[in-house]
């Protein structure tokens, strides 16, 4: 089977079974997880070469496949799913039949990483829990996704983004001008995980290669979460022996209108940028202001600062706005529409934007893997998968099941 796509003018060819080539090639990647704090990790080392292959409930294919944008012709391949499980292979096995039980022991046998991430003590009882897994394969990495972490009062919690994002205080971090919280609009909590996923697996395989053996890992979405958040969201609550007040960079950071729409002119760069701002819009009571001297005074007053910003930029459209500012040498940026990202120039000479074509879903977009390797060039080497799509290829290559077994399998239930 193969498709062909193109992104930023060079050509993707898809061969079943053809090596990315990147620079976890060589790495078998066992993902027992579903939905998006795992997944979106282990597409992240898919990407980048590792031969990952998700596992899914042989009665009860992943929820994503029926999220968001779907079209009946995809078969299960709604977009989330596409973006999300690409370069990936697909195999559906019943866990809670022994035989689907073995099957997937006698794949992590061989394999260098596994990710599951069911609610505390559901792997355990499943028989797959990390004292089993590294008695059979003691150069394993594991790594455990949860969302509240395997103690605590709220270990036993299911867990979906809305709610880790309200324990951990993102919605009172966005509240709007009438003192409202708002969640943030993306999935931030599952997909700030993931990537902590990715990191901390190729830390562990580097601590391996060291001599250190294999290791379980354990990734909580509340601990990712409030990490993520701390650094500008918390500076109000780090020193613990002194009372600060700064405004939040929230606070001071907003969009200004255009006479067409909106642009981002970002006052808080350094001092040099700021007289340039002020030069620009022929400002020089700005430029001269005590109060906005340095960087912390501009984050202290950022309230005066904006609203003076907001008498000039009305006068340009986004376009002369940013030109302007540009040969400032001032950040400044349109606020693009959705469909107004995609066509960006800059973001089309990077060819970040990719399209490719999948057997079922037709032509689609996706981002491209953010990181560029010099040597260990990372390609789209598979479409992301229907369901079960590589259940007999798998099974058949790397367990040596035979065609018999297989039918016998899947009219009992143990595969699909």
């Amino acid at each position: 089977m193969s498709a062909t796509g193109t992104t930023g003018g060079v050509s993707m060819t898809e061969q079943a079974g053809a090596p990315a080539g990147g620079p976890l090639t060589g790495i078998r990647v066992i993902d027992l997880s579903a939905v998006v704090s795992g997944p979106f990790g282990t597409s992240i080392l898919a990407d980048q070469g590792a031969d990952v292959i998700t596992v899914e409930q042989a009665h009860a294919p992943d929820i994503v496949r029926d999220t968001g944008a779907l079209v009946e012709s995809a078969q299960g391949v709604s977009a989330m799913w596409a973006s999300l499980n690409r370069n990936k292979r697909s195999i559906a096995l019943n866990l809670k039949d022994q035989r689907g039980k073995d099957l997937v022991l006698e794949l992590i046998r061989d394999a260098d990483v596994v990710v599951q991430n069911f609610r505390p003590g559901a792997i355990e009882r499943l028989g797959l829990g990390w004292d089993v897994l590294h008695a059979l394969n003691p150069e394993l990495v594991m790594c455990s996704v949860s969302g509240f972490g395997s103690d605590g009062p709220y270990s036993h919690r299911p867990a979906f983004d809305a709610i880790v994002q309200s324990i951990t205080g993102y919605p009172m971090v966005q509240v709007d001008d009438q003192g409202e919280p708002q969640l943030m609009a993306t999935i931030v909590a599952d997909k700030v995980t993931s990537l902590n996923v990715a990191q901390a697996v190729c830390a562990a395989l580097v601590a391996r290669s060291m001599g250190h053996g294999g290791q379980h890992i354990e990734i909580a979405m509340v601990d990712a979460s409030i990490h993520f958040l701390w650094l500008e969201a918390m500076w109000n609550h780090t020193y613990v022996d002194h009372e600060t007040d700064s405004p939040d960079l929230s606070a001071v950071c907003k969009l200004f209108r255009t006479v067409d729409g909106w642009a981002m002119v970002y006052p808080l760069g350094t001092d040099a940028q700021w007289q340039g701002l002020c030069a620009a819009l022929h400002r020089p009571d700005l430029a001269s202001d005590a109060r906005f001297a340095g960087l912390h005074g501009r984050i202290t007053y950022g309230s005066e600062i904006n609203q003076e910003l907001e008498l000039e930029t009305v006068k340009y459209t986004t376009a002369a706005l940013v030109k302007l500012m540009d040969d400032a040498d001032v950040p400044a940026a349109p606020v693009n529409s959705r469909e107004e990202m995609i066509a960006d120039p800059h973001v089309q000479h990077r060819g970040i934007v990719q399209e490719s074509v999948h057997p079922t879903a037709g032509t689609i977009r996706s981002a491209r893997s953010p990181a560029l390797f010099s040597k260990t060039t990372s390609v789209n080497s598979r479409h992301a998968p229907l369901f079960g799509e590589h259940t007999d290829e798998v099974l058949s290559d790397l367990l040596a099941v035979s065609a018999d077994d297989l039918v016998t399998l899947r009219s009992d239930g143990v595969i699909a």
